[in-house]
């Protein structure tokens, strides 16, 4: 028989895109799902960590020189890139204390590699051209840095 149960419990992830501010959008996550709660149900949230958005600056010379890689490593293709909601806290904190450092986030992520789900891959393929890619992202940006 279908019962009631007494209490029930989430975590939620909150992801949140560069221009946002990660405090106002956890009030307003909070404030949308106490506005939803259905009649006689309270809602509890305990916040228990956070982490601002980070945007790259992908017009430096590091990114150049890993699209020159990437070119190489996958011939006949051009580097691409794509805004995540995967915020690294650790990339705000090193671009606040380095600010003349270039952070250039890359991931090994072929579109069936699943990432971060219970199956995960990786195909020894993508790992060997990114593993190539890293090591010429290493030469090219350290010749750029010579020039």
């Amino acid at each position: 028989t279908p019962s009631v149960q007494a209490s029930a419990r989430a975590q939620i992830s909150l992801r949140v895109p560069p221009g946002h501010d990660a405090a106002e959008a956890t009030k307003l996550l909070t404030a949308h799902l106490e506005s939803r709660a259905p009649w006689g149900a309270r809602v509890k949230v305990e916040q228990v960590g956070q982490g601002q958005p980070f945007r790259a600056d992908m017009s430096s010379p590091a990114y150049q020189a890993m699209a020159d890689a990437m070119r190489d490593a996958y011939p006949g293709q051009e580097m691409q890139s794509s805004g995540m909601g995967g915020s690294i806290p650790l990339c705000n904190t090193l671009a606040g204390l380095y600010p003349e450092a270039e952070i250039l986030l890359i991931g090994l992520s072929e579109p069936e590699a699943q990432i971060h789900a219970v199956n995960e891959s990786v195909s020894p393929e993508e790992l060997e051209r990114m593993s190539v890619a890293e090591a010429l992202f290493l030469r090219n940006y350290a010749e750029s840095k010579k020039a």
